[in-house]
């Protein structure tokens, strides 16, 4: 009979399978700066009522309540252990005794080792992670000097991109259309102006 070592119980293979974590590490982070800013924004007294703090915090409690929950998913549902193809030629090149009579039945039977279905480890999309973390990055970087309509875009182009979208012109469009209506819906709405960057004169 062949038997298979005992999964690896260390810190080591606790974090293999859940390389997941990193998404509601990402979100907690996110969650508790927004919240921290949020905090401490500077808003004048004659402001009207829900002023530049409800949507910040909005965001806010939502990365912290998604992070909690995927979170728990992800520690609660770990990824499978990636099943090991030992062969019996790697232990020995000469099979023995022993292992030829523990591969009778199943040449009697008909069943084959390739026929064995193996269990594949699922793995984290690090160029997905990567790609989305890099556009958050550059669009807090470029808000200021090309203001939120184009930084914005790029935000929600960058994301779509990051998250398997395969539509890069249907993107774009998409991406402008939906900065235009947050533009329009802080303007109008709520009475603030976004960061209008490099089209400060049309804006």
């Amino acid at each position: 009979m062949t038997t298979h070592p005992a999964p690896d119980p260390g810190p080591a293979a606790f974090l293999r399978r859940r390389t997941g974590l990193i998404i509601p590490l990402l979100l907690l982070v996110t969650g508790i700066v927004l919240g921290a800013g949020t905090l401490t924004m500077d808003v004048p007294a004659n402001v009207a009522t829900p002023g530049p703090q409800m949507f910040p915090t909005v965001v806010a409690v939502a990365c912290l309540v998604f992070a909690v929950l995927l979170g728990i998913d992800v520690l609660r549902r770990p990824e499978p252990e990636q099943a090991a193809a030992v062969s019996a030629s790697s232990v020995s090149a000469v099979p023995s005794a022993s292992s030829t009579a523990a591969t009778a039945p199943a040449e009697t039977t008909g069943t084959t080792a390739d026929e064995t279905p193996a269990a594949v480890r699922t793995r984290s999309n690090r160029w997905g992670v990567a790609g989305l973390v890099g556009t958050i990055g550059a669009f807090i970087a470029l808000l200021v000097p090309l203001g939120w309509l184009l930084s914005g875009a790029l935000l929600f182009w960058g994301v779509a991109r990051a998250l398997g979208s395969r539509r890069p012109v249907f993107d774009i469009f998409l991406s402008v259309a939906i900065s235009s209506t947050v533009q329009l819906a802080f303007s109008a709405g709520l009475g603030l102006s976004l960061p209008p960057g490099i089209l400060a004169g049309v804006l």
